[in-house]
């Protein structure tokens, strides 16, 4: 059988909304005993974060600063950083992979996320919008951070996708750390071991957390692209000209009839620009119910941030989803 041995490198400089910094420097290693089975291991890192961390602080500065009169108790997190993937087949390496990214968020909210520096249009805001300048009659829009949150809502209520769910298969991650995408090696070179057993050593790679439980323990919620499954048939359409856009979605409790309430971080779109909620919105509906109300896609997919059952981020691509729902009709009293 032939000897695999995969080694995941990651280091990243995060930049908080106080402007502190945190480190990750991590050198993984899985190496194949029979198809299925493999030894993980860490190695000492690389120690790579310097120019990492001169990228994050210039980028979380620059932005901070164009923020300021809009963030008020907010604020922007900011992660520079490289991952690097490597393959050898019984001491031959078939395949290296090293991909910068930086990555900014306003809580939830995906800003920006690729390769490369961050572009100029980095914020989607340009002013505040207070509570009050919400309308009854706005069109609620859900982006992909709120759309992630309501699918893994759903997933959660069912026990996971169904078995024939088209989402069921794992979808490639935007995020480069959470990234399990291969190329197709040839069978020639991998000695025929399965594709599947592979992603299997990357997908524990990629997230270390998997190491500490049962494999595949929350794969049912958070492999699957489930937005991309559910909107693939609805109308490209333009947003309207006014809207209250919902970023992101975070499930707090139920009322006393089992109406979930969820806090909402928001926008308000008008003919003068984008103004970001200054504080959060309480939104009511069940995330099945809210879902239904989808009438269109506004736009390409875009990343956003999703969470499992207990927690972590997971980040896929989600389009922005107009829905025949208006503000007065979502909004709790």
């Amino acid at each position: 059988m032939t000897a695999i041995r995969v080694v995941r490198r990651h280091t990243a400089v995060r930049v908080s909304p106080t402007g502190l910094e945190s480190r990750t420097d991590l050198a993984l290693r899985a190496e194949s005993g029979e198809p299925g089975e493999w030894r993980l291991a860490a190695d000492p890192p690389d120690r790579e974060e310097a120019d990492q961390a001169g990228r994050a602080h210039t980028v979380w500065r620059v932005l901070a600063e164009k923020a300021r009169p809009v963030l008020r108790e907010g604020g922007l997190l900011v992660e520079a950083g490289r991952t690097a993937t490597e393959i050898e087949c019984d001491g031959r390496t078939v395949l290296t992979r090293d991909r910068a990214y930086l990555l900014v968020r306003d809580g939830d909210h995906v800003l920006h996320l690729g390769d490369g520096t961050a572009p100029e249009d980095a914020l989607p805001w340009v002013r505040a919008a207070d509570p009050d300048e919400i309308r009854a009659e706005d069109p609620v829009l859900f982006g992909p951070s709120a759309l992630l949150a309501l699918t893994a809502a759903v997933h959660e209520a069912r026990g996971g996708p169904a078995p024939d769910d088209p989402a069921a298969p794992p979808a490639e991650s935007p995020y480069p750390p959470h990234d399990l995408s291969l190329p197709l090696l040839p069978p020639e070179v991998t000695g025929g071991r399965s594709r599947a057993d592979l992603d299997q050593a990357c997908e524990l790679l990629g997230d270390p957390a998997l190491w500490l439980v049962p494999h595949g323990t929350f794969g049912e919620f958070a492999a699957g692209d489930r937005p991309d499954a559910d909107t693939g048939q609805l109308p490209v359409t333009a947003p309207p000209a006014r809207a209250l856009v919902v970023d992101s979605l975070v499930p707090r409790a139920r009322t006393a009839g089992g109406v979930l309430d969820w806090t909402a971080a928001y926008r308000v779109r008008d003919s003068t620009g984008t103004g970001r909620g200054t504080g959060p919105l309480r939104l009511r509906g069940a995330p099945a119910e809210l879902l239904a109300a989808a009438e269109a896609r506004h736009g390409p997919r875009r990343p956003g941030l999703g969470r499992d059952p207990i927690g972590r981020a997971r980040y896929r691509l989600a389009p922005t989803l107009g829905t025949s729902l208006n503000a007065g009709r979502t909004l709790a009293p």
